[in-house]
């Protein structure tokens, strides 16, 4: 079968297949031979190998095989500089050869039976951009394998590196044991589940009783007075203690995320819910149980959608719910202070906030996935993180060691002292990485080529502005002001609101800029204070510019504060949210100057701010041309962007897969807007997620951006990421993501490919 005649459809079959075979399998050699086996019948080669490398004895070894001699698998290995295989490795990139005997590495290994084939592809096994392995395949005749080939086996040789890492190491525990009747062995299992977040740990297990609420007691000795007192107290303390951790967060992770414990604060700021625990009370019942009682109602409801990002909010109301018990009376498990592995039923997002991130070396639970608030925190904490089942999780026991993977699910319990070894070569190659990324925290960004890129930092709260200087950040691109707002329980005042911008402007340098946001209030982010109506779809409903535009008298209070507060500095501009047509530019630049003017009548000197659009809707993008003589400058909003031109949801776990924002339609939405700010010479930065993820920032640099803003934490990863392409190199990838490729998987695949070249 020739690769041409290979359709991507069979392409993502093979790689369903791989990732199917590895799911299901629990045995690591009979997992690389079904791989070897279907990779040959799939690709339609002759021979297909995987090799692991072992540090120890310098030497690859042949770990399972189709085509090639079955026996020298184990027993037949070789130096890195020795033959194509080696080759492939020391170089960890691909290569293909079309006579292989003609070659001046080709060597050979009579014993493993590579000399009756012509033709052979081998891709390294990474970890950490450490190669420790090889996948090849060989055929009989002649055959150019072209890039589409290469470029699959690339992406099934990342999927089954992980598992290679330990196959060399982790032996069949039967075969080792030597069993005392006397007493029950502990012996080693492997556990496999879903990857959370990224990374391997080793350490003890810390089984955490938690998660669960006893219904407290009814009847109290107390008076109704007393009881709802009690509840008043306990709801100050919680919402106190949210905050603390929302701060305690700050610089740790991104403002989104941080952003999390919003939710919890809304819960028990909202009145509906504040009534019906005070109604129980009225009715006799202590305050522990009517909380107990209407946590439990809304869990039921909560329980009974199926749209999985509002059964997430069920795991924020049952944290407000114990920690609302606990300021009552009612413990619950608190996070121990040791080092080791987090193993918990389930870990709330209060439990990851509390959590000492240097003494945690990773979370087993068996609730929630990669969705899940705690699982969104993990990720930013850099703590790896596994969901296993209830039943998988009741073989962990307190001090168990475990060595946890979450690059690929896989936890071994009890593991070998050769699997320990292996683990711990990860976690130095782990932290040599974590190391590297240091240097690029006070070098500018730069390409390989010396492209210069503006990196600055998006921004939510104030205590935020003092990691700026720390990551490298070049200013602020976004000032998500509505953060600020839900933090409280009613609009701030003029002067309020002038404190607090000027706080966060006095925190940049002068020659550094600073972008606020107007309010972009609604859908997800809302207090109860603001009147929100319920909305059948409220992400395209009555939010940000469209309400602010039919409800001024917010947004004028906010734009006056915002002058104010940039009266002595030029670095200030402001920027509007949601906008769809000129017709709402205009409106939103006549509120301005009207604020402006009044300010001026007043005897203030107000400035002259650069005003900048938001670009998220595609609407607005295709007739971008028409704004550009009404505005100073563009920022796209690549999160709303890529759900609008996907129609998908990325907080449902569903279809949380078809959320990319590389996928080719959303890069050409913002080709056309590079296009047209770089005709009118208008400066263009993004502001999105998209910014922080390191193939995202290559692609939008070839695109033609050379601002991007992003979570401050993440910006010495992108530096780096950006120091591996030269601008022709990005460029390239770019033209082929918005010519060539015909979806997300492929643009990823094609810059992965450049970075191993």
């Amino acid at each position: 079968m020739n690769q041409t005649q290979l359709s991507q459809d069979a392409a993502l079959q093979i790689l369903a297949d791989v990732s199917q075979i590895i799911t299901t399998s629990h045995n690591a050699d009979e997992t690389l031979q079904q791989t070897a086996k279907m990779i040959a019948e799939r690709m339609g080669v002759d021979a297909c190998a995987i090799y692991a490398y072992d540090a120890h004895e310098n030497q690859l070894r042949l770990k399972s095989t189709i085509g090639l001699v079955k026996e020298a698998i184990d027993a037949v290995s070789m130096r890195p500089d020795e033959g194509l295989t080696g080759l492939v490795l020391q170089e960890s990139r691909p290569l293909q050869v079309l006579e292989m005997h003609r070659h001046p590495r080709f060597k050979l290994f009579p014993n493993i039976g590579e000399g009756v084939y012509q033709s052979f592809l081998g891709v390294p096994l990474l970890i950490y951009r450490r190669a420790i392995g090889v996948l090849t395949v060989h055929t009989v005749k002649r055959r150019s394998f072209s890039e589409n080939e290469e470029r699959l086996m690339t992406t099934i040789a990342s999927q089954i590196a992980g598992l290679v890492s330990k196959a060399l190491l982790i032996k069949e525990l039967d075969s080792n044991t030597l069993v005392d009747f006397s007493r029950p062995a502990l012996q080693t299992n492997t556990l496999r589940g879903q990857r959370v977040a990224e990374g391997v740990g080793l350490g003890k297990a810390l089984v955490l009783e938690q998660g669960s609420m006893e219904e407290p007691l009814r009847t109290s000795p107390w008076s109704i007075h007393e009881e709802n007192k009690a509840f008043r107290t306990a709801l100050e303390q919680t919402i106190k203690d949210v905050l603390g951790l929302i701060d305690r967060l700050s610089g740790l992770v991104s403002p989104d995320e941080a952003a999390i414990f919003h939710a919890h604060i809304m819960f028990m700021e909202d009145s509906v819910f504040q009534e019906k625990i005070e109604g129980y009370i009225d009715q006799g019942n202590s305050a522990a149980w009517a909380i107990y009682q209407v946590i439990h109602e809304y869990l039921i409801a909560f329980n009974n959608i199926e749209d999985p990002y509002l059964q997430e909010k069920s795991h924020d109301l049952k944290d407000v719910g114990i920690r609302l018990l606990h300021h009552l009376g009612h413990g619950f498990g608190e996070i121990t202070d040791k080092e080791g592995i987090l193993v918990a039923k389930q870990v709330l997002p209060s439990d990851i906030a509390r959590i000492n991130s240097t003494k945690i070396k990773g979370i087993i639970t068996c609730s929630g996935g990669v969705v899940s608030h705690a699982a969104i925190l993990a990720r930013s904490l850099l703590i790896p993180a596994i969901c296993v089942s209830e039943a998988s999780l009741h073989e962990i026991h307190e001090g168990d060691m475990l060595a946890l993977d979450g690059t690929n699910g896989s936890i071994v319990i009890r593991p070998s002292e050769e699997t320990i070894e292996d683990f711990s070569e990860l976690l130095v190659a782990q932290d040599r990485h974590r190391s590297q990324l240091e240097r690029f925290r006070t070098l500018p960004c730069l390409t390989k080529d010396g492209e210069r890129i503006n990196i600055l930092a998006n921004v939510a709260l104030e205590s935020e502005t003092l990691q700026l200087k720390h990551f490298g950040a070049e200013g602020i691109g976004l000032y998500r002001s509505e953060i600020y707002f839900l933090s409280l329980d009613s609009y701030p005042s003029l002067e309020n609101q002038c404190e607090t911008y000027r706080k966060i402007i006095e925190r940049v340098p002068k020659d550094f800029p600073v972008v606020i946001r107007t309010l972009d209030l609604g859908a997800d982010k809302a207090a109860p204070y603001m009147g929100f109506q319920k909305e059948d779809n409220p992400f395209l409903g009555f939010r940000a510019i469209r309400r602010q535009l039919k409800q001024p008298a917010v947004l004028k209070t906010q734009i006056k504060a915002i002058l104010l507060a940039a009266e002595r500095r030029d670095n200030v501009r402001l920027l509007f949210p949601m906008i769809t047509n000129l017709h709402e530019v205009k409106g939103v630049k006549g509120i301005y100057e009207e604020c402006r003017q009044e300010l001026i009548e007043k005897g203030f000197q107000a400035p002259q701010l650069k005003i900048g659009v938001m670009f998220e809707v595609p609407a607005a993008i295709f007739i971008s041309h028409k704004m550009m003589s009404e505005i100073d400058f563009c920022s796209i909003g690549s999160n709303d962007l890529t759900q609008f031109v996907l129609a998908v949801d990325r907080n449902n776990s569903n279809i949380s897969d078809i959320y990319d924002p590389l996928h080719p339609a959303v890069l050409q939405m913002i080709q056309h807007l590079t296009k047209n700010c770089a005709k009118v010479h208008m400066p263009v930065e993004l502001c999105g997620e998209m910014a922080s993820d390191p193939d995202g920032s290559v692609i939008l640099v070839g695109l033609g951006l050379r601002q991007l803003s992003m979570s401050a934490s993440l910006i010495p990863l992108v530096k780096e990421r950006m120091s591996m392409f030269t601008l022709a190199e990005a460029e390239e990838i770019a033209n082929f993501a918005l010519h060539e490729a015909a979806s997300a998987m492929e643009v990823r695949q094609k810059i992965s490919r450049f970075h191993m070249c």
